[in-house]
């Protein structure tokens, strides 16, 4: 009976986990999809690969601290999530500042997806 009750709660958890992962991969889809749609206009068309995925990253991180899906972000996230500007800005690395704009046109034109 035991044995039981921790295998139904071990499976309910696994069940949470691979639900969490499945949403935090969905968000990344959603944050790549709108890069490439508004890379140009919020100017970040012309940064590396390298960059362009750290800014993808981080957007997803935003979104999913935003709809708490996952672990929060760290403290750039989580003051931009606040709207704490100076915080943002003073957590920022190179590449975040560059992808403020998209950052903040992202966490204000995409609605939770589930």
């Amino acid at each position: 009976m035991k044995s039981e009750k921790q295998l139904l709660k071990y499976l309910n958890l696994k069940n949470k986990h691979m639900n969490t992962l499945e949403q935090i991969e969905k968000v990344k889809e959603i944050v790549s999809n709108y890069f490439d749609q508004n890379a140009e206009w919020c100017g970040v068309a012309y940064l590396s690969e390298s960059e362009k995925q750290h800014v993808i990253q981080i957007g997803a991180s935003i979104l999913c601290t935003k709809w708490e899906v996952g672990y929060a972000g760290g403290g750039f996230v989580q003051a931009f999530v606040k709207n704490d500007l100076m915080g943002a800005l003073g957590s920022a690395d190179s590449t975040s500042l560059k992808g403020f704009k998209f950052f903040a046109a992202l966490i204000y034109n995409i609605g939770k997806p589930f």
